[in-house]
This record gives C-alpha cells, sequence and structure tokens, in this order.
C-alpha cells in the first residue's frame, strides 16, 4: 500500500499549498463566525475545522524536512508519512468540502443579519449627512456625506464633531457658505447645497450619544424663494385689485348720483316746458289740473315720496315729452335695441329737447344715425335759431357728456352753421 511517505517531493509541495490554502480558508471561517455573534457550537465547529488544519499543514511541512534531510526529527512526519495515499486525499476533500459548506453558511447568515458593516453601507448611501458621536466630541460613526460637507467647508474630514458644529454655527468657513438661519435649526448655502443641520441627544445602553444630521433641502430651498417672489407679486396685483375695486365703486356711486342728477334735471325740465307750454296756449285752451299734476309728482320724487315709475320704453316716454311741449321729433336709423349706447342717445335727445326749447325757441327735433360694423354716429339737430357765441357745458350738457364718455363714446358740439350734437362710439352698436 502507498504511503505518503512514498510519494514523489513534487506530490509533497502539491499537498503542502493545499494544506496552506485551506489554513487560511479556516482562519477566515474562524473570524467571521466571531464577528457575526454566531452560536457557540459553530465558535466550537470553526475551532475544531482550524486545528485540524493546522495539523495537516505541520505534517506536510514535517514530511517535506524528512524527505529532504533523510531522517525524521518531527513528530507530525511519522503520522502523516506513513498513512495511506488515499486517506490523505480523503482528509484534503473532506476538510475541503467542510470549509465550503461554512463558508456558504456564513455568506447566507450575512445576507439575512443586519452587520456593523452593512449599517456603514447603508449611511455612507444616504444623500444626507448624519454623524454620531460622544459628548466629548469624539465621532462614533461618520458617514460620507457628513465628511464630504466637512471637507468642503474647513478642508478636513470631522476630527471633532463638537467643534465642527460649533464651527458651522460661527461661519468659519472662509466665505464658504452663508448662514440662512439660526433658529430653529441652522441652516447654511454652500456653493451647490442648501443644508439644514440638526442636532439630537439619544440614550444608548444608559450612555448618551449625539446625533447630528445634515438635511440637503436645496429644492425646498427653491421652492420656497420662488414661493415668496410669486406672494410678493400677489401682493401687488391685490393692491391694484383693491385701488381698481375701490375706483369701481366711486365710479358706481359717481354714476347714480349723475343718473338721480339727470333725473331731477329732466323732471324739473320737462315740469317748466309744460309750464311754459301752458302759458303760452290761450285761456280757453289751459288745462291746469295736468300742469299741476305734473308738478306735484315732480316735487314728491324731490323730497323722496314718490318713487320713479318703471320706464318700459324709453322711446315712448321721449315721444311723450316731446308732444307734451309740441316738439315734433324725427328720428332716422334704427336706435340700438338696448345697452350703455341706447341710454346714453336717449339722454342726449332728452337734454336737446329741453335746449331746443328752452333756448332755440323751436319746434322740431332731428336725429339721424348712422351705423356700420366699425362705428356708430349719431347726429341731433333742430330747427331752432343759432346759438349767438359758444356753448359752455354747465349742468345737463355736463352731466351728459359723463355718461357718453362712460359709455365709451365721444361728445362733440358745433354751432355754426347751426347746432349739432354728434355722438361716436367706435366698434358699432
Amino acid at each position: 500500500m502507498l504511503t505518503y511517505y512514498e510519494l514523489s517531493p513534487s506530490w509533497h509541495i502539491f499537498f503542502g499549498v493545499c494544506s496552506l490554502f485551506l489554513m487560511v480558508a479556516a482562519v477566515l471561517i474562524l473570524v467571521n463566525v466571531c464577528v457575526l455573534r454566531l452560536r457557540k457550537r459553530y465558535i466550537l465547529l470553526s475551532v475544531v475545522l482550524l486545528l485540524e488544519v493546522m495539523f495537516m499543514l505541520q505534517g506536510a511541512a514535517d514530511v517535506c524536512l524528512t524527505t529532504i534531510q533523510g531522517h525524521s526529527f518531527y513528530f507530525f512526519s511519522d503520522i502523516i508519512g506513513n498513512m495511506p495515499f488515499y486517506a490523505i486525499v480523503l482528509w484534503f476533500v473532506l476538510s475541503a468540502v467542510g470549509e465550503a459548506v461554512f463558508l456558504a453558511y456564513i455568506r447566507h447568515v450575512k445576507k439575512n443579519i443586519l452587520t456593523a458593516g452593512a449599517i456603514k453601507e447603508s449611511l455612507d448611501a444616504l444623500p444626507d449627512g448624519v454623524c454620531f458621536y460622544r459628548s466629548d466630541g469624539q465621532p462614533m460613526l461618520v458617514n460620507k456625506q457628513m465628511n464630504k460637507i466637512s471637507g468642503d467647508l474647513f478642508g478636513t474630514e470631522i476630527m471633532n464633531a463638537e467643534s465642527f458644529f460649533s464651527s458651522l454655527k460661527l461661519n468659519n468657513s472662509n466665505g464658504k457658505a452663508k448662514i440662512i438661519s439660526t433658529e430653529p435649526t441652522l441652516v447654511i448655502q454652500t456653493d451647490e447645497k442648501v443644508w439644514d443641520f440638526r442636532s439630537n441627544t439619544l440614550f444608548v445602553d444608559n450612555s448618551e450619544v449625539q446625533e447630528l444630521v445634515a438635511y440637503d433641502v436645496t429644492e425646498q430651498y427653491t421652492l420656497n424663494q420662488e414661493l415668496d417672489l410669486r406672494n410678493k407679486r400677489l401682493s401687488r396685483v391685490n393692491e391694484r385689485l383693491h385701488k381698481y375695486n375701490n375706483d369701481v365703486e366711486r365710479i358706481i356711486t359717481e354714476k347714480e348720483i349723475l343718473n338721480a342728477k339727470m333725473k331731477v334735471h329732466d323732471d324739473m325740465g320737462r315740469s317748466l316746458l309744460a309750464y311754459r307750454s301752458y302759458l303760452a296756449k290761450p285761456k280757453s285752451q289751459r288745462d291746469i289740473e295736468n300742469v299741476l299734476l305734473l308738478w306735484r309728482y315732480t316735487i314728491s320724487v324731490m323730497k323722496k315720496e314718490a318713487v320713479p315709475e318703471v320706464k318700459s320704453n324709453d322711446r315712448d316716454l321721449l315721444l311723450k315729452a316731446a308732444k307734451a311741449v309740441d316738439v315734433a321729433v324725427e328720428i332716422t336709423g334704427e336706435l340700438p335695441e338696448k345697452g350703455d349706447v341706447r341710454h346714453a342717445l336717449i339722454a342726449s335727445l332728452h337734454e336737446c329737447l329741453t335746449n331746443t326749447v328752452k333756448h332755440a325757441g323751436g319746434n322740431r327735433l332731428y336725429l339721424n344715425i348712422q351705423s356700420d360694423d366699425s362705428s356708430f354716429t349719431a347726429e341731433i339737430t333742430n330747427n331752432g335759431t343759432q346759438p349767438e357765441g359758444e356753448i359752455k357745458e354747465t349742468g345737463g350738457l355736463k352731466n351728459l357728456r359723463r355718461t357718453v364718455e362712460s359709455a365709451g363714446g365721444i361728445m362733440t358740439i358745433e354751432t355754426k352753421p347751426r347746432f349739432r350734437l354728434v355722438l361716436r362710439f367706435e366698434g358699432g352698436e
């Protein structure tokens, strides 16, 4: 039976190298078992495996020395050297298989338990900076991002976390950082990022541990700046809207006052014209009751003791008023059906009717309307006498101009060769 002694030196060297590899693997297994804090039986098994491989390695080395020197001076050489060749091979195979199974189990355990290395790798993968340190400032765990922040601002990694945090508060970064706020948290801005530093105190195993976290709030800070800018713009818009609202209220008030003035003016004008027409008639044709009824109604409206009747048709009302003062109204063209333009036009006819009777002494009023898609023009004339001079816009004419302009029109008064009132509105009816 072939023994290990009888093998050639090449085989001895081969088995010696294999023993050395098995020895390294056994040491690795023992270290991992201790680091992972596995059960005691696994520790005992790894120790036994290491001693067995050490015995194998020592025996292979003794056999090599005995073969070279020609006689044995070593204890392990006699045991290993006299073993059958197949037993040595089987020993190596079983040892290699055992170590492979042990390493596979250790790898499986590493995937299913949380180790200190895994915690460090997880913290290094975070986009935020994390630092745990003792109360004297000695770092216990610092991730890559926090060290990068320290390196960018102070040119070195964190050696003392308490000193690092104090330097941040005092802004001792030689202009590399800008403090945005210090309360309730420290917020600084670097060339690339905005960091929100928060410090907390933790208690682990009855001992105090300080936690310092730097949150990347660059996006939130940028959004807040945009929001502040938009709020300022909205504030200016609100101020303009508030002013516009006040202007609208003022315009509405002025318009109501103007309508009231025009109502009083028209009522008084019709009453005076009716009384003038009453005096111009022969005594046998006078009807004092109609005149008194009109005056009583006008006075009651001015004293707010009566409400003006609802105008169902302003054109009919105009023609009725003209008939009461013996004035014929001739209209060429079509009046607008409704809207501010019609209102301004009817108001102009009322004013011109009053002035025709009162100042021009005429008995005919002419309205010529020309309209297309781009403009609307109305011309009012009468058959009375020509004005002697320039007409001053006071009272009714002044109020009439404000009414026309509020409706978006332009009012023009001509006195030569005869009186002519022209209203122009752009954009058609």
